[in-house]
């Protein structure tokens, strides 16, 4: 498979895109310990704050919310582990960036150059509009398994196995922490220092948007900083960066928490903003890059590069 083939394959699954046919959907959301004892209203308004209680009290009343497949009034108590479910209007899922790029195809796995934004898998607003999907739809011949995962709105270097011992193989490097990664990322301010680490621990549970945050009692982390080059015209500094664990938002938190976010990260800049707006961006604005990676396969150091973004034109002339 050569990179103009691949690029063919994905250009017929996905035009057009099946997200972007309007569909009911279906949501289903299981009652955690924390939830337990609460009313239907309730638990909807805690789990999903971003959603009006109007709307929620509407679904219940409307028969269109259930528990465990029962309609229920607004003062329903619901119990640990019940499932509940509703279903929407006909609807579109959000654009998405198809511009996937091959890097490597063989037997055993693949390696691509995500776009953004392109959701690894189905989540929240999005079910069909993602990588896993479109890969699907394109090669259904393949068992594609994913060993790993970057953010929506991150690009580069995604890792996908085509077997189940590739990718058991793979995904233990990813748990021992051999794979070896580098991403690159700009962000506001001007650094002083020319390398250090950060280690805040990130928290296990999601916050009410789906994202995480620093937590003393969360799981531990580590990431090394490398300046490349500071732009004091623009009061932004090129970083190398590498995630010595693999924590969900771990780049993109650590930073931020510094007070150096990620140019374009406004959710992790300002915490008030995803109250209200999605946590996967509707464009290609996020600063982050998942340029280098490097694994063992069959008794080889493999290593591979993500062509860097045009959005970093101005930025990664010294690299």
């Amino acid at each position: 498979m050569n990179t103009t083939e691949f690029a063919a394959y994905i250009n017929k699954a996905t035009s057009p895109l099946k997200g972007s046919i309007p569909t009911v959907k279906t949501y289903k959301l299981s009652v955690k310990e924390r939830y337990n004892g609460i009313s239907i209203l309730d638990f909807y308004c805690k789990a999903m704050p971003h959603i009006s209680k109007e709307i929620w009290k509407e679904k219940i009343e409307s028969g269109i919310l259930t528990v465990n497949g029962k309609s229920v009034t607004t003062d329903q108590i619901v119990k640990v582990g019940e499932i509940t479910q509703h279903f929407t209007e006909p609807q579109t899922e959000p654009d998405i960036n198809t511009n996937i790029k091959l890097i490597e195809w063989n037997v055993d796995f693949i390696i691509i150059n995500k776009p953004a934004p392109l959701p690894m898998h189905s989540g929240g607003r999005f079910d069909k509009n993602t990588l896993v999907e479109i890969l699907s739809d394109a090669f259904p011949n393949e068992n594609f398994k994913l060993v790993h995962r970057i953010d929506a709105n991150t690009t580069g270097i995604v890792v996908i196995a085509k077997n189940s011992t590739t990718a058991n193989k793979i995904i233990a490097q990813f748990k021992d922490q051999s794979v070896q990664k580098e991403y690159l990322a700009l962000v506001e301010g001007i650094i002083n220092k020319d390398s250090f680490n950060l280690y805040d621990s990130i928290s296990k549970t999601l916050t009410p948007s789906g994202g995480r945050k620093i937590s003393d009692d969360g799981k531990e982390a580590n990431t090394e900083i490398r300046i490349l080059k500071r732009f004091q015209k623009n009061n932004q500094t090129l970083l190398s960066v590498i995630p010595h664990s693999g924590r969900t938002n771990q780049i993109r938190i650590h930073l931020a928490n510094i007070g150096h976010p990620i140019v374009g990260d406004k959710g992790y800049k300002d915490p008030a903003y995803f109250k209200n707006n999605p946590l996967t961006y509707e464009d290609d604005r996020l600063f982050l890059h998942a340029w280098k990676i490097s694994f063992s396969h069959k008794n080889k150091k493999l290593s591979f590069v993500a062509d860097i973004p045009k959005k970093f034109d101005n930025h990664y002339f010294l690299l």
